[in-house]
Protein backbone atom coordinates (compact mmCIF):
# COMPACT_ATOMS: atom_id res chain seq x y z
CA UNK A 1 0.00 0.00 0.00
CA UNK A 2 2.64 2.36 1.06
CA UNK A 3 4.34 1.39 -2.18
CA UNK A 4 1.22 2.38 -4.25
CA UNK A 5 1.24 5.89 -2.60
CA UNK A 6 4.43 6.42 -3.57
CA UNK A 7 3.75 5.91 -7.18
CA UNK A 8 0.94 7.81 -7.21
CA UNK A 9 2.41 10.82 -5.40
CA UNK A 10 4.91 10.68 -8.18
CA UNK A 11 2.35 10.22 -10.65
CA UNK A 12 0.91 13.71 -9.33
CA UNK A 13 3.89 15.43 -9.43
CA UNK A 14 4.83 14.83 -13.54
CA UNK A 15 1.38 15.91 -13.75
CA UNK A 16 2.14 18.94 -12.08
CA UNK A 17 4.94 19.58 -13.49
CA UNK A 18 3.00 19.22 -17.54
CA UNK A 19 0.66 21.91 -18.75
CA UNK A 20 -1.66 21.51 -21.24
CA UNK A 21 -2.13 25.15 -21.63
CA UNK A 22 0.22 28.09 -22.60
CA UNK A 23 0.50 31.25 -20.37
CA UNK A 24 2.37 34.04 -21.53
CA UNK A 25 3.22 36.42 -19.24
CA UNK A 26 4.89 40.09 -20.61
CA UNK A 27 6.48 42.69 -19.03
CA UNK A 28 7.53 45.91 -21.49
CA UNK A 29 9.51 48.34 -18.92
CA UNK A 30 8.14 51.94 -19.64
CA UNK A 31 4.98 51.11 -22.17
CA UNK A 32 1.57 53.15 -22.40
CA UNK A 33 -1.31 50.84 -21.75
CA UNK A 34 -2.07 49.49 -25.15
CA UNK A 35 -4.06 46.69 -27.26
CA UNK A 36 -1.54 43.84 -27.76
CA UNK A 37 -2.36 41.43 -30.35
CA UNK A 38 -1.16 37.56 -30.26
CA UNK A 39 -0.82 36.18 -34.27
CA UNK A 40 -0.59 33.00 -36.24
CA UNK A 41 0.45 32.00 -39.76
CA UNK A 42 -2.22 31.24 -42.00
CA UNK A 43 -1.93 30.80 -45.80
CA UNK A 44 1.18 32.48 -45.45
CA UNK A 45 -0.81 35.57 -43.44
CA UNK A 46 -0.48 36.44 -39.60
CA UNK A 47 -4.33 36.14 -38.13
CA UNK A 48 -5.17 37.46 -34.93
CA UNK A 49 -6.30 34.81 -32.99
CA UNK A 50 -6.20 36.77 -29.43
CA UNK A 51 -5.69 40.13 -27.68
CA UNK A 52 -5.37 41.76 -24.44
CA UNK A 53 -4.93 45.30 -22.90
CA UNK A 54 -1.29 45.93 -21.84
CA UNK A 55 -1.50 47.82 -18.53
CA UNK A 56 1.52 49.51 -16.54
CA UNK A 57 3.34 47.83 -18.58
CA UNK A 58 2.10 43.82 -18.16
CA UNK A 59 -0.06 41.98 -20.49
CA UNK A 60 -1.37 38.17 -20.39
CA UNK A 61 -1.88 35.13 -22.74
CA UNK A 62 -3.58 31.93 -21.77
CA UNK A 63 -4.54 29.27 -24.25
CA UNK A 64 -3.89 25.51 -25.72
CA UNK A 65 -1.52 24.62 -28.81
CA UNK A 66 -1.79 21.17 -30.50
CA UNK A 67 1.69 21.47 -31.43
CA UNK A 68 4.38 23.99 -30.93
CA UNK A 69 4.14 26.66 -33.87
CA UNK A 70 5.32 30.08 -34.85
CA UNK A 71 3.42 32.99 -33.30
CA UNK A 72 3.86 36.57 -33.46
CA UNK A 73 3.17 39.13 -30.45
CA UNK A 74 2.06 42.48 -31.83
CA UNK A 75 2.17 45.74 -29.84
CA UNK A 76 1.31 49.07 -31.37
CA UNK A 77 4.11 49.38 -33.93
CA UNK A 78 4.13 47.18 -36.82
CA UNK A 79 8.09 47.33 -36.16
CA UNK A 80 7.17 46.45 -32.60
CA UNK A 81 6.72 43.15 -33.13
CA UNK A 82 7.80 39.75 -31.16
CA UNK A 83 8.33 36.05 -33.40
CA UNK A 84 8.34 32.92 -30.99
CA UNK A 85 7.78 29.15 -31.19
CA UNK A 86 4.90 29.16 -28.46
CA UNK A 87 4.44 25.56 -26.61
CA UNK A 88 2.22 25.05 -23.88
CA UNK A 89 3.89 26.28 -21.36
CA UNK A 90 4.91 28.74 -18.96
CA UNK A 91 6.51 31.61 -20.83
CA UNK A 92 7.69 35.31 -19.99
CA UNK A 93 8.54 37.82 -22.24
CA UNK A 94 10.78 40.81 -20.58
CA UNK A 95 11.98 43.73 -22.14
CA UNK A 96 11.99 47.63 -22.73
CA UNK A 97 9.54 49.94 -24.98
CA UNK A 98 12.46 51.61 -26.62
CA UNK A 99 13.08 48.16 -28.45
CA UNK A 100 10.84 45.45 -28.13
CA UNK A 101 12.13 43.41 -30.69
CA UNK A 102 15.21 42.37 -28.48
CA UNK A 103 13.06 41.42 -25.43
CA UNK A 104 13.81 38.53 -23.79
CA UNK A 105 11.45 35.35 -24.14
CA UNK A 106 12.05 32.48 -21.19
CA UNK A 107 9.87 28.71 -20.63
CA UNK A 108 9.36 27.71 -24.48
CA UNK A 109 12.13 24.86 -24.95
CA UNK A 110 11.66 25.28 -28.67
CA UNK A 111 12.52 28.96 -28.39
CA UNK A 112 15.04 28.29 -26.67
CA UNK A 113 16.14 25.48 -28.89
CA UNK A 114 16.12 28.38 -32.01
CA UNK A 115 17.59 30.60 -30.07
CA UNK A 116 20.96 27.61 -30.17
CA UNK A 117 20.22 27.14 -33.51
CA UNK A 118 20.55 31.04 -34.65
CA UNK A 119 23.71 31.55 -32.47
CA UNK A 120 24.96 28.25 -34.16
CA UNK A 121 24.40 30.06 -37.81
CA UNK A 122 25.78 33.36 -36.35
CA UNK A 123 29.38 31.75 -35.67
CA UNK A 124 29.37 29.62 -38.89
CA UNK A 125 28.63 32.56 -40.92
CA UNK A 126 31.22 34.63 -39.60
CA UNK A 127 33.89 33.54 -41.84
CA UNK A 128 31.49 34.29 -45.11
CA UNK A 129 30.71 37.06 -44.23
CA UNK A 130 34.40 38.25 -44.07
CA UNK A 131 35.00 36.59 -47.39
CA UNK A 132 32.22 38.40 -49.03
CA UNK A 133 33.88 41.96 -47.52
CA UNK A 134 37.05 40.67 -49.00
CA UNK A 135 35.30 40.23 -52.64
CA UNK A 136 33.24 43.73 -52.16
CA UNK A 137 36.78 45.47 -51.22
CA UNK A 138 38.69 44.25 -54.19
CA UNK A 139 35.91 44.51 -56.49
CA UNK A 140 36.04 48.23 -55.25
CA UNK A 141 39.17 49.07 -55.59
CA UNK A 142 40.23 47.42 -59.25
CA UNK A 143 42.82 44.42 -57.57
CA UNK A 144 40.04 41.68 -57.87
CA UNK A 145 41.87 39.78 -60.62
CA UNK A 146 40.14 36.49 -61.83
CA UNK A 147 42.53 34.38 -60.44
CA UNK A 148 41.06 36.65 -56.94
CA UNK A 149 37.88 36.29 -57.41
CA UNK A 150 37.42 32.34 -58.27
CA UNK A 151 39.99 31.94 -54.74
CA UNK A 152 37.53 33.73 -52.92
CA UNK A 153 34.45 31.98 -54.43
CA UNK A 154 36.24 28.56 -54.06
CA UNK A 155 36.38 29.60 -50.10
CA UNK A 156 32.83 30.92 -50.22
CA UNK A 157 31.97 27.91 -51.19
CA UNK A 158 33.65 25.46 -48.36
CA UNK A 159 32.50 27.77 -45.61
CA UNK A 160 28.77 27.53 -47.30
CA UNK A 161 29.18 23.37 -47.37
CA UNK A 162 30.44 23.88 -43.71
CA UNK A 163 27.14 25.73 -42.97
CA UNK A 164 24.78 23.19 -44.70
CA UNK A 165 26.36 20.05 -42.88
CA UNK A 166 25.75 21.81 -39.74
CA UNK A 167 22.63 22.78 -40.37
CA UNK A 168 21.48 19.29 -41.23
CA UNK A 169 23.23 17.29 -38.47
CA UNK A 170 21.25 19.86 -36.09
CA UNK A 171 18.16 19.12 -37.67
CA UNK A 172 19.08 15.36 -37.47
CA UNK A 173 19.99 15.38 -33.80
CA UNK A 174 16.47 17.65 -32.70
CA UNK A 175 13.98 15.12 -35.32
CA UNK A 176 12.20 15.02 -31.85
CA UNK A 177 11.37 18.77 -31.53
CA UNK A 178 9.27 20.77 -33.97
CA UNK A 179 12.27 23.06 -34.51
CA UNK A 180 13.66 19.99 -36.68
CA UNK A 181 11.11 20.24 -39.26
CA UNK A 182 10.87 23.94 -38.94
CA UNK A 183 14.86 24.52 -40.50
CA UNK A 184 14.09 21.52 -42.57
CA UNK A 185 11.54 22.67 -44.67
CA UNK A 186 12.91 26.61 -44.86
CA UNK A 187 16.46 26.14 -45.40
CA UNK A 188 17.11 22.02 -46.45
CA UNK A 189 14.33 21.13 -48.34
CA UNK A 190 15.23 22.06 -51.52
CA UNK A 191 19.16 21.45 -50.83
CA UNK A 192 18.34 17.66 -50.32
CA UNK A 193 18.04 15.19 -52.19
CA UNK A 194 15.03 12.63 -52.02
CA UNK A 195 16.43 10.14 -49.93
CA UNK A 196 18.13 12.78 -47.57
CA UNK A 197 15.23 14.95 -46.77
CA UNK A 198 13.12 11.61 -46.58
CA UNK A 199 15.84 10.11 -43.82
CA UNK A 200 15.16 13.23 -41.63
CA UNK A 201 11.14 13.48 -42.06
CA UNK A 202 10.76 9.48 -41.14
CA UNK A 203 12.23 10.40 -37.98
CA UNK A 204 9.42 12.79 -36.72
CA UNK A 205 7.31 11.21 -33.79
CA UNK A 206 3.95 10.93 -34.09
CA UNK A 207 3.41 13.79 -31.67
CA UNK A 208 4.29 16.45 -34.15
CA UNK A 209 3.02 15.25 -36.94
CA UNK A 210 -0.17 17.73 -36.89
CA UNK A 211 2.55 20.20 -37.40
CA UNK A 212 2.22 22.45 -40.39
CA UNK A 213 5.52 22.77 -40.63
CA UNK A 214 5.51 18.28 -41.12
CA UNK A 215 2.79 18.20 -43.46
CA UNK A 216 4.30 20.73 -45.85
CA UNK A 217 7.35 18.70 -45.73
CA UNK A 218 5.23 15.20 -45.82
CA UNK A 219 3.34 17.03 -48.92
CA UNK A 220 6.65 17.90 -50.32
CA UNK A 221 8.27 14.37 -50.36
CA UNK A 222 4.93 13.03 -52.47
CA UNK A 223 5.76 15.24 -54.76
CA UNK A 224 9.31 14.47 -55.20
CA UNK A 225 8.70 10.74 -55.36
CA UNK A 226 7.08 11.38 -58.55
CA UNK A 227 9.26 13.70 -59.89
CA UNK A 228 12.72 11.58 -58.76
CA UNK A 229 15.38 10.84 -61.17
CA UNK A 230 13.95 7.98 -62.82
CA UNK A 231 11.16 8.56 -63.15
CA UNK A 232 8.30 9.32 -66.47
CA UNK A 233 7.14 13.08 -66.60
CA UNK A 234 3.90 14.47 -65.53
CA UNK A 235 1.74 15.42 -68.61
CA UNK A 236 0.70 18.94 -68.63
CA UNK A 237 -1.14 21.37 -70.97
CA UNK A 238 -0.09 25.52 -70.73
CA UNK A 239 -1.11 28.69 -73.12
CA UNK A 240 2.05 29.45 -74.99
CA UNK A 241 2.60 33.48 -75.90
CA UNK A 242 -0.06 33.65 -78.31
CA UNK A 243 -2.98 31.85 -76.28
CA UNK A 244 -2.89 28.50 -78.17
CA UNK A 245 -2.76 25.48 -75.57
CA UNK A 246 0.65 23.02 -75.92
CA UNK A 247 0.58 19.60 -74.38
CA UNK A 248 4.36 19.08 -72.97
CA UNK A 249 4.23 15.36 -74.28
CA UNK A 250 3.76 16.61 -77.94
CA UNK A 251 7.50 17.99 -78.15
CA UNK A 252 8.74 14.81 -76.22
CA UNK A 253 10.04 11.33 -77.50
CA UNK A 254 12.66 12.31 -79.84
CA UNK A 255 15.01 15.23 -78.04
CA UNK A 256 16.79 15.64 -74.57
CA UNK A 257 14.12 18.21 -73.11
CA UNK A 258 15.52 20.59 -70.42
CA UNK A 259 11.87 21.22 -68.59
CA UNK A 260 12.85 24.86 -67.69
CA UNK A 261 10.88 27.07 -64.65
CA UNK A 262 11.41 30.30 -65.02
CA UNK A 263 10.24 34.29 -64.80
CA UNK A 264 10.82 37.44 -66.50
CA UNK A 265 10.94 39.24 -62.64
CA UNK A 266 13.73 36.22 -61.41
CA UNK A 267 17.17 37.90 -61.60
CA UNK A 268 18.95 34.67 -61.34
CA UNK A 269 16.45 33.22 -64.43
CA UNK A 270 17.97 36.00 -66.67
CA UNK A 271 21.52 35.47 -65.91
CA UNK A 272 21.42 31.96 -66.85
CA UNK A 273 19.39 32.77 -69.70
CA UNK A 274 22.53 33.39 -71.80
CA UNK A 275 24.10 29.91 -71.14
CA UNK A 276 20.83 28.60 -71.78
CA UNK A 277 21.02 29.92 -75.18
CA UNK A 278 24.31 28.96 -76.16
CA UNK A 279 23.67 25.64 -75.22
CA UNK A 280 20.53 25.60 -76.96
CA UNK A 281 22.13 26.78 -80.05
CA UNK A 282 25.42 24.46 -80.16
CA UNK A 283 22.81 20.71 -79.39
CA UNK A 284 19.60 22.17 -81.13
CA UNK A 285 20.74 20.11 -84.37
CA UNK A 286 22.24 17.21 -82.05
CA UNK A 287 19.16 16.01 -80.04
CA UNK A 288 18.31 18.49 -77.38
CA UNK A 289 15.48 21.48 -76.52
CA UNK A 290 13.86 23.17 -74.25
CA UNK A 291 10.39 23.97 -72.80
CA UNK A 292 10.07 26.97 -70.94
CA UNK A 293 7.60 27.46 -68.18
CA UNK A 294 6.99 30.64 -67.12
CA UNK A 295 6.36 31.94 -63.17
CA UNK A 296 5.26 35.69 -64.43
CA UNK A 297 2.28 37.31 -63.25
CA UNK A 298 2.32 40.34 -65.96
CA UNK A 299 2.25 38.82 -69.53
CA UNK A 300 4.11 42.16 -70.97
CA UNK A 301 6.76 41.34 -68.72
CA UNK A 302 7.34 37.99 -69.68
CA UNK A 303 6.88 38.48 -73.30
CA UNK A 304 9.55 41.17 -73.10
CA UNK A 305 12.24 39.07 -71.40
CA UNK A 306 11.55 36.18 -74.18
CA UNK A 307 12.47 38.82 -76.70
CA UNK A 308 14.97 40.85 -74.69
CA UNK A 309 16.70 37.38 -73.86
CA UNK A 310 16.06 35.82 -77.11
CA UNK A 311 14.77 32.52 -75.96
CA UNK A 312 13.83 30.71 -79.18
CA UNK A 313 12.48 27.32 -77.89
CA UNK A 314 8.68 26.48 -76.63
CA UNK A 315 7.37 28.74 -73.84
CA UNK A 316 4.42 28.33 -72.02
CA UNK A 317 2.65 30.45 -69.09
CA UNK A 318 -0.69 30.97 -67.60
CA UNK A 319 0.86 33.92 -65.84
CA UNK A 320 -0.32 33.13 -62.31
CA UNK A 321 2.97 33.94 -60.89
CA UNK A 322 3.69 31.05 -57.96
CA UNK A 323 -0.01 30.05 -58.39
CA UNK A 324 1.07 28.62 -61.47
CA UNK A 325 -0.45 24.57 -61.28
CA UNK A 326 2.42 22.93 -63.62
CA UNK A 327 4.98 24.49 -60.77
CA UNK A 328 3.25 23.22 -58.23
CA UNK A 329 3.07 19.85 -59.99
CA UNK A 330 6.89 19.40 -59.93
CA UNK A 331 7.21 21.13 -56.13
CA UNK A 332 8.79 23.55 -57.22
CA UNK A 333 10.07 26.12 -54.93
CA UNK A 334 12.45 28.68 -56.37
CA UNK A 335 13.36 29.46 -59.73
CA UNK A 336 15.29 28.75 -62.04
CA UNK A 337 14.25 25.61 -61.65
CA UNK A 338 14.61 22.36 -64.25
CA UNK A 339 14.18 18.58 -64.97
CA UNK A 340 16.48 17.11 -67.98
CA UNK A 341 14.29 14.78 -69.90
CA UNK A 342 15.41 12.09 -72.03
CA UNK A 343 14.01 11.04 -75.50
CA UNK A 344 12.25 8.04 -73.58
CA UNK A 345 10.38 10.38 -71.25
CA UNK A 346 12.38 9.58 -68.14
CA UNK A 347 13.80 12.20 -65.58
CA UNK A 348 17.54 12.40 -65.80
CA UNK A 349 18.64 14.86 -63.74
CA UNK A 350 17.28 18.06 -61.88
CA UNK A 351 18.22 21.56 -61.22
CA UNK A 352 21.51 21.37 -63.50
CA UNK A 353 22.50 24.94 -64.06
CA UNK A 354 26.08 26.51 -65.72
CA UNK A 355 28.86 24.57 -66.47
CA UNK A 356 27.50 21.68 -64.69
CA UNK A 357 24.50 21.22 -67.34
CA UNK A 358 27.13 21.80 -69.97
CA UNK A 359 28.85 18.84 -68.92
CA UNK A 360 25.98 16.95 -68.92
CA UNK A 361 25.01 17.58 -72.60
CA UNK A 362 28.81 17.03 -73.74
CA UNK A 363 28.02 13.17 -72.20
CA UNK A 364 25.11 12.83 -73.81
CA UNK A 365 25.32 14.52 -77.07
CA UNK A 366 28.72 15.31 -78.00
Amino acid sequence: MRKLLAISSVALMLLSCSTSEYKINGTIEGATDQMVVLKTMQDNELVAVDSTMMTNGKFEFVGSVEVPDIYAVDFKSPEDRLILFLENSNITISGNVDNIMSSEIKGSATQDLLLEFNQMQEELSGPMMEIQQKFQTAAMDGSLTPELEEQLRSEFMIENDKMMKSVKQFALDHTQSVLSAYITLTQLANQLSFQELDSIVSQFPKEIQTSPFVIALNEKLDIDKLTAVGQTFIDFTHPDPDGNMVTFSSVTGENYILLDFWAGWCAPCRQENPNLVNLYNQYKDKGFDIFGVSLDRRKQEWLDAIKDDELAWHQVSDVTGWENPVAKMYGVQSIPANLLISPEGKILAKNLRGEDLAKKLAELLD
